[in-house]
This record gives structure tokens, C-alpha cells and sequence, in this order.
């Protein structure tokens, strides 16, 4: 008699097929795929809306039984956020078009974008939170062990091949170089910097920051010459994707778990397990010294600190005696001089807001340089000039159709305001520090080297977000912080459990 599936393995099933085909996912994103769509929803989004969708419904059926308030509390949380996107939107349409004529706000597209990307990823944390006894560490560890392999090895072998997407650019060109033309190439280095299929960089750099301590306590745990071949792999990838984030945290990262077991063994929390300290020292020793000679670092040190002093001192003496009627002439004259990128000039036109321009070319043009820092202050402007006291606290619309400032939670300001950050991002916050003061009860079961990686991994994503953006907002990214919260709680959660079985058998 064939046996029935049950639901506890349906739920792992549609999990699981949800984690391990993200990847694949963000490398059709970068094919005509990506616009397939089924009642105009693209078929990519469409995935990860039915398996979670499945997943949620199930584990809801399962609280029935078990423990309803859980229920209830989501029931409320998203009473909470339709609520929140009622309010956001009757605020976002008072927004004055004429401050920023990109501005397109549409309810249906605004408030999917606010499912698709925030909600959908917390109802993920919810089917993980509420199936402990399905999602156990081990499977954390296991499905990270395939996503960091999927990951990591098709960017080499792709940059070996020459097949792989340049790392700095939005087109698909291919690189030219591989890491064996390393030592042969003196041109930019942004030129041999590779990310595989994939669709972003960034996103990649944030995903694999997120996932390394998943891949050093998998070296800690196993002594497997595998586990020592995918740590080595995800080192060189991050490397060779070449962003600041990828290639400066892997070391950093290496080295900060190196010092927590270094810590640990000296405190007696853990063993001493020479097989790791051999494979793991070792392997991030010669990857960083890898790092060092490759381009990424050699054309940081041939570059040099940039140079913002004043080379055209007529600029600004004709700024200061500029009509502001004129302004457009003398910054076309020398817009060089003020480093002021056209791009934004295009994005926020001039003719829009001489005065934002004249302030712009006449301050230090170190902060002009800054791309970041002048997108924000753009938004800051165009928040400014709308004059509403309501977006600080409801936001100004994703449909306003700005650009990404690289740095979530001042991006999610400007488009959720205050009351949108609490609701959409604040839960994982909370999660952290419910997760912080459970742990910190039972310190002595929790000071182990599992959970300080667990903790890492979390805390790295969280921080990275604000740094160099590419977490929130971003559908893969949000999963896999998603996944080191599950295994964070989960690890915190057991660990107390053998505390209390130990108290009961002293009993």
C-alpha cells in the first residue's frame, strides 16, 4: 500500500523547492523569460507567490489545532498592513507631479510591489517560525550547503570559460578576461570582475555575505575535504565578483569567525578540532593573499586617493555672480569642475530647481562625487519641495519611480515613511531582539560557536542593508536573511530546549 504524503512534508517540499530554485530564478532574470506574465503577473514572481502561498495556507491549518493564537496574530499584523497601504496611498496621490514628473502612482502596482517584495517574504519567516519541527538546523545547513554550491561554482567555472556576465554592468557582455589573466591584464580592473548569470552584483555580494558563516560552521562541523572545496569556492567567488562588500567580507568575515573559535576553544565552549583550524586557517590565508594580487585590490591601490581640490577657481567666482536665470549655461561650462554627473541632472532636471543645482555646485564637490549621498539628497529635495508633513510618516510611493539610493532604510523612509519602515521591516528587528533576550537567559547553552555564525549571518544582512543596500527591497536577498533568521531561531530555540530537559532530569 503506497504510503500518503502528509502535510508536514508538503510544506518542506514547496520550502524547499522555494530556497533552491531562487538562484536559478535570478539568473533567468536576465533572459526574456523575466517577461512572461499570467494575468500580469510575471511568471518569476509568480513561483515564489504560489509555493509560499501553498506553504502558508497549510501551516495555518496546522495552528488551527495546535496553537490559534499564532493565527490570530496574523491576522491582525495584516489587517495592520492593508491599513498602512490604504493610508499610504491616500497620502501618495496628493504628491505634486509637477516636483518630479516620473511619478506614476497606481494602487494595483504600488500595493502588489508592497505584497510582492515585503509581505511575502515575513509570511516565509512565518511558515519557518511556526514549523520548527520541520525546519530543523540541519536543513538550514543543508540547503545553504546547495545554494552556496549553485552560487559559487557557476561563477567560477563561467569566469573560467569567459562566459560570465562583467560584475559592473547593467548589459550582458561577457567578461573578456578570466582569473588566469589576472597577472597578463593592466587595464581597469572593474573589467575582470565577474557575477556569473546572475542579474545583480550587489544583490549577490549581499546573499553570499549572508551565507558564508552558514558555510564556516559547515567546515567546523563535517571534517569533509567537500565542506573545505565549497568554502575555498565561495572565498575565490567573492573575489572575483569584485564588489567591496564581496571581496573585503569575505576576509572579514573569515577573520571574525576565526577569532570567535579562537575565543571559544579558550573558554572551553567548544572543542579544539585541528582538522578545522588546519583546512579553515590555511584556505583564508591563501584566498586573501589571492585577494591581495588580484585586480580587484591592485587597481584600488593604482587609483589612488581622488583628488577634489579646486582646478578651475573662475567656477565658482562666476557662480557666485551667476543670475540663476543662467545657471544652465555655466554648469554645462563646468560641470567637470563640480562633479556633477549628468545622470542626475536628467533624473531631476535643472530647469525644475535652479536653486537645488546652484546649492549643489557651490558646496564641496567630495559630495557631489558620492552618488549615493546625491541621490539622497535628491529625494531629500523633492521630499522638501512636496511639502507634506504625512511623508515623513506614510512615505512618498515606490510608484514615485525613483531610483534605488543604495542604502535601505533611508530608501524605505522615503518611500514608506516612518509608520511603513516599523511595519514592513520592523518585525525582523523585533525577531532579533526577542531572539537576543532568549538567548541571553540561557547564555551558557547559547555561547556556542553554531550560534554566534547563526547570529553572524543575521546581523551581517541587517548591517550590510544600510551600507550598500541590495537586502530590503530586493526579493532573493529577503529570502535568504529570511533563512538565517529561521535558522537563528531555531538554533536559540533548541538550545533552550536542552536546558530545560537538563533542569528536569536534575529534578
Amino acid at each position: 500500500m503506497q504510503k500518503q504524503i502528509t502535510r508536514n512534508q508538503i510544506i518542506k517540499i514547496l520550502i524547499t523547492i522555494l530556497l533552491i530554485q531562487l538562484p536559478f530564478l535570478d539568473m533567468i532574470r536576465t533572459t526574456s523569460f523575466r517577461h512572461f506574465e499570467i494575468l500580469g503577473i510575471s511568471l518569476i514572481e509568480l513561483v515564489n507567490i504560489v509555493l509560499i502561498g501553498i506553504a502558508l495556507i497549510l501551516t495555518i491549518t496546522k495552528l488551527f489545532k495546535e496553537k490559534k493564537k499564532n493565527i490570530l496574530f496574523l491576522i491582525l499584523y495584516l489587517l495592520i498592513v492593508f491599513i498602512y497601504i490604504y493610508l499610504h496611498y491616500t497620502n501618495i496621490i496628493k504628491f505634486d507631479t509637477n516636483i518630479f514628473s516620473k511619478a506614476n502612482f497606481s494602487f494595483i502596482t504600488e500595493t502588489f510591489y508592497i505584497l510582492r517584495v515585503y509581505i511575502l517574504p515575513l509570511m516565509l519567516l512565518y511558515v519557518l517560525l511556526n514549523n520548527k519541527d520541520i525546519f530543523t538546523k540541519e536543513y538550514y545547513f543543508k540547503i545553504a550547503k546547495w545554494i552556496i554550491g549553485i552560487i559559487s561554482i557557476s561563477i567560477i567555472v563561467l569566469n573560467i570559460l569567459k562566459l560570465s556576465f562583467i560584475s559592473y554592468s547593467d548589459t550582458k557582455n561577457f567578461i573578456l578576461y578570466n582569473m588566469f589573466d589576472y597577472f597578463l591584464y593592466h587595464g581597469d580592473f572593474k573589467q575582470l570582475a565577474s557575477r556569473g548569470w546572475f542579474d545583480s552584483a550587489n544583490e549577490l555580494s549581499a546573499i553570499l555575505f549572508m551565507l558564508l558563516p552558514f558555510n564556516i560552521y559547515m567546515l567546523y562541523k563535517d571534517n569533509k575535504k567537500s565542506n573545505v572545496i565549497l568554502f575555498v569556492c565561495q572565498f575565490i567567488a567573492m573575489i572575483l565578483l569584485g564588489t567591496r562588500t564581496s571581496a573585503y567580507g569575505s576576509v572579514i568575515i573569515s577573520v571574525t569567525a576565526g577569532m570567535a573559535y579562537v575565543l571559544l576553544v579558550f573558554l572551553k565552549k567548544e572543542k579544539r578540532k585541528v582538522f578545522f583550524e588546519k583546512s579553515f586557517f590555511i584556505s583564508s590565508l591563501v584566498c586573501t593573499a589571492f585577494m591581495v594580487i588580484s585586480p580587484f585590490m591592485l587597481g584600488r591601490i593604482d587609483s589612488g586617493s581622488p583628488d577634489f581640490s579646486v582646478k578651475d577657481a573662475s567656477a565658482y567666482q562666476e557662480l557666485s555672480n551667476i543670475d540663476i536665470k543662467q545657471l544652465d549655461k555655466l554648469m554645462e561650462k563646468y560641470k567637470n569642475e563640480y562633479l556633477i554627473n549628468d545622470y542626475f541632472l536628467e533624473i531631476y532636471p535643472l530647469k525644475n530647481d535652479p536653486e537645488f543645482w546652484l546649492q549643489m555646485a557651490s558646496r564641496d564637490k567630495a559630495l557631489n562625487n558620492d552618488n549615493r549621498r546625491m541621490k539622497i539628497d535628491i529625494l531629500n529635495r523633492i521630499e522638501e519641495r512636496n511639502n507634506n508633513d504625512n511623508d515623513k510618516l506614510l512615505g512618498m510611493g515606490y510608484t514615485l519611480n525613483f531610483i534605488d539610493i543604495e542604502r535601505d532604510y533611508v530608501y524605505q523612509y522615503y518611500i514608506f515613511g516612518i509608520v511603513g519602515v516599523l511595519i514592513l521591516i520592523g518585525p525582523y528587528f523585533g525577531l532579533l531582539i526577542y531572539l537576543a533576550i532568549k538567548a541571553l537567559r540561557n547564555f551558557k547553552n547559547n555561547f556556542r560557536f553554531k550560534t554566534v555564525l547563526a547570529t553572524l549571518s543575521v546581523f551581517l544582512g541587517l548591517v550590510i542593508a544600510y551600507y550598500s543596500g541590495h537586502v530590503f527591497g530586493w526579493v532573493s536577498p529577503m529570502m535568504y536573511l529570511v533563512m538565517s533568521f529561521g535558522c537563528l531561531a531555531v538554533i536559540i530555540y533548541d538550545n533552550c530546549q536542552n536546558k530545560n530537559k537538563k533542569d528536569e532530569d536534575v529534578k
